[in-house]
Order: C-alpha cells, then sequence, then structure tokens
C-alpha cells in the first residue's frame, strides 16, 4: 500500500448500524512517510522507528518511503533519522496511535542529498605560482525573456515558503530516432523492438537516473559494447580457445592441461571441429566469481552474463529478484531457477536499468564524455576493459544523438 491508498482509507471506516454491537476499539494503523518540504519522497534516509518494543530501520529509496506500522498499545512511537551533521540518529517527534482510527503522519525533513564536496582553498598562493591575467569581462547580455526551461508554481506553505518545486523537465525522452543511430542492424534490431526498449525505460527516466544525455549514451554504449549491434540480450558464450583460457584464468593457468581439454579445438583451416565445453569452464573458473556459491558447482555456468548489460552470478540474479518490486508491479520473474527469463523482454532492459541503479554506474557516467571517462564506466560495468574499442566508438556516436 502507498500513502494515497492509506489516505483514502483515512476516510473508509464502516459505522456501527443501531442495534449491532460496536467492535472493540483498537490502536489504528500507522503510516509514516519521509518528506522533502515539497511533500515529494526522500531517498538515501537512514531511520529508525521504535514501537512495541519492536524496531523498524533500513534506509528509505524513491519508492520506498512509506511504512506502514500496526501498534498494538497507545505507546508513543519513536521516530529517528540519521543526522550527517552530528553522525548520529536525531530523535523526531513521536507519533501517537490513535484509538480505531488510521494515522498518516509525514516527516518533513530538511535534507538534500550531497554529491561531492568542495576543497578548503590553500591560505596561500603557492610561492613561484604566477598571478594570472584575467580578460576583460564580456559586456552583459540581454535580460531572459522566458523562464529558461523552469516553469514555476505559486502554492506555498503556512510559512510562505514554496510547497512544490518549480518544473525543470526532463530533458526529452529516448526516441527510435535516437537509438537508430547506435543500433543500425535494422533487420535484427527492428523498429518495434527499439521502440520497445525506449518505451520501456521511458516510463521512469528520472527513477532510473537517465534523465541527463550524457547518463543515456553512456548507458547505451555499454549496452552496445554488450550485446552488438542488434542490441540482443544472449546469454554470454564462453567460446574460448586453449590459448584465451591461458590468458585470463588463474585456474586455467595453473591447470594448463585442461585447458586444452576445454577450450575449442580448430582444423588447419581454421574450422572448429570441437566446440569448448563450457560448463566445465564455468565450474573452474567462473564458480569462484561473481557471488556464486561455491557449494553449487553449476552456478559459474548458470549464472553467465545475460540481459542488456549482462548480469552475471547468483549474487545479482537474486539481488534482481529481491528487488523487482521496488520498480516494477505483477509477477517477479524467477531469475534464479531459469535464469534464461533475463533474455527474454522487457527483464533483458529491466535487469539493465536494476544494474545501472544498484551499483551507482550513473554517478560515474556523471563524471564526462571524454574517452576516459568511457574506460571509467566500462570497469564498472564489465569488471575491465574487455570491448573498450567497441564501446569508445559507441559513444561517440551516442553522445551527439542524445544531445
Amino acid at each position: 500500500m502507498n500513502w494515497r491508498d492509506f489516505f483514502q482509507n483515512l476516510f473508509s471506516g464502516h459505522p456501527t448500524h443501531e442495534g449491532h454491537a460496536a467492535t472493540p476499539l483498537k490502536p489504528g494503523t500507522v503510516m509514516i512517510c519521509f518528506v522533502n518540504r515539497y511533500l515529494e519522497a526522500l531517498d538515501g534516509v537512514k531511520y529508525k522507528i521504535w514501537y512495541d518494543g519492536r524496531e523498524l530501520a533500513g534506509v528509505t529509496t524513491a519508492i520506498r518511503y512509506c511504512f506502514e506500522i500496526q501498534p498494538e498499545s497507545l505507546h508513543p512511537i519513536k521516530v529517528s533519522v540519521w543526522s550527517r551533521k552530528s553522525k548520529a540518529f536525531k530523535a523526531l517527534d513521536d507519533v501517537m496511535p490513535v484509538l480505531g482510527q488510521c494515522k498518516l503522519v509525514r516527516k518533513v525533513l530538511a535534507t538534500a542529498k550531497v554529491t561531492g564536496r568542495t576543497e578548503r582553498h590553500p591560505d596561500k598562493k603557492p610561492e613561484g605560482a604566477p598571478t594570472p591575467t584575467l580578460p576583460p569581462p564580456p559586456p552583459p547580455g540581454p535580460s531572459p525573456v522566458d523562464g529558461q526551461g523552469v516553469a514555476p508554481r505559486s502554492a506555498h506553505n503556512e510559512n510562505a515558503e514554496p510547497q512544490t518545486q518549480a518544473s525543470r523537465p526532463v530533458p526529452g525522452t529516448i526516441t527510435l530516432t535516437q537509438l537508430r543511430k547506435i543500433f543500425t542492424d535494422s533487420k535484427r534490431a527492428p523498429d518495434a523492438y527499439l521502440q520497445g526498449v525506449a518505451d520501456e525505460l521511458n516510463a521512469k527516466l528520472e527513477i532510473f537516473k537517465l534523465d541527463t544525455p550524457l547518463r543515456r549514451a553512456h548507458f547505451f554504449a555499454q549496452v552496445k559494447g554488450e550485446t552488438g549491434n542488434a542490441m540482443h540480450p544472449r546469454r554470454e558464450s564462453w567460446e574460448y580457445s586453449p590459448a584465451t583460457l591461458l590468458s585470463f584464468s588463474n585456474y586455467y593457468k595453473a591447470h594448463p592441461k585442461e585447458a586444452e581439454q576445454d577450450g575449442y579445438l580448430k582444423d588447419e583451416h581454421g574450422k572448429i571441429i570441437r566446440h569448448a565445453d563450457q560448463e566445465a569452464i564455468g565450474r573452474k573458473h567462473y564458480l569462484y566469481l561473481n557471488g556464486n556459491r561455491l557449494d553449487h558447482p553449476e552456478d559459474g555456468s548458470n549464472f553467465r552474463g545475460r540481459g542488456l548489460l549482462q548480469i552475471t552470478g547468483y549474487e545479482k540474479y537474486s539481488k534482481f529478484m529481491e528487488e523487482y518490486p521496488l520498480y516494477w508491479p505483477g509477477t517477479v520473474p524467477n531469475a534464479v531457477v531459469n535464469p534464461d527469463i533475463i533474455i527474454e523482454f522487457p527483464y533483458s532492459v529491466r535487469s539493465a536499468a536494476w544494474f545501472w541503479l544498484k551499483y551507482k554506474v550513473y554517478e560515474v557516467a556523471d563524471l564526462g564524455a571524454t574517452p576516459t571517462h568511457v574506460e571509467k564506466v566500462t570497469i564498472r560495468v564489465n569488471g575491465g576493459l574487455k570491448g573498450i574499442i567497441e564501446r569508445k566508438k559507441a559513444f561517440e556516436v551516442a553522445y551527439p544523438a542524445f544531445k
């Protein structure tokens, strides 16, 4: 239940009819929501709620910022939030349950996200540093005649503070035209498929942190690096030669004869006459990576990379399932029992959006648009620089497309 449903139920009580005994009154359900002064959801707030000897604690998200409580007594409900300034939990006003009535309480916090810090200015100029000669300031330009992309709102609260923020819209949406410039294989990636990907992400651009051209360019450059020119969310292939296994795997470096057994074999014309034993490669090399369970030898092979950003390993597959309801309604895809469901639409797209959020790839994407920044994003996504040339080329196309 969200706060709107809760608020609606606040006034949906059933009166006692004459001649019928009243139901014994009990404390009503309490919902506590953490919001800013604009009554918008606050994410990233560490909270603790104590009631009837119980403790509810965690960190709010943009989806889960309201908490429904069913007290058993009329004792005060204690609420505290973490203060960055004092580095301790700060107590807010108690919440008092009411007999027989629901109660919605908004905890309005004066807080803001801090994404960086300013270094202290040196006390004096370094010795030998030249005094810069600044150019003369340009002549003043004309005053703006429009809202510069901001649509003001006039609602204020009782303290004359703005109750709603000025609207600064997300710059457009992801379009088919933009995606077609990046993924040009129209035969394997038809317009309907690319439009479906765009629609899936456009529904929640701000929540998915795809609300700037730079973020979108980095996101789709990585998608192309992982899935190719057709944006095909295939299962990761481990069709490796013995030499390739020896080049990156510590296991096979220690067991070179097994590399010869498990890698593919070619004839004198370069044709593969024996495919790689991918299940064996998964058991031997990938089992110990990506949060797989050591007592489940099949994990390495089962939870190989899938989806638009090729999520890999038991830990990521299970976490995607666990956190799926935070962003999407309906049935949770059982990616642990059926890993190949991550290849299917829309889960191929949703797993990529979840990964982008979960591992905060957008924070690295925000740093810039140079080839070095593409490398940093690639390391966050892939753990290395595999396919970095293709990713850099994709970004060179994607960034102008979204600007």
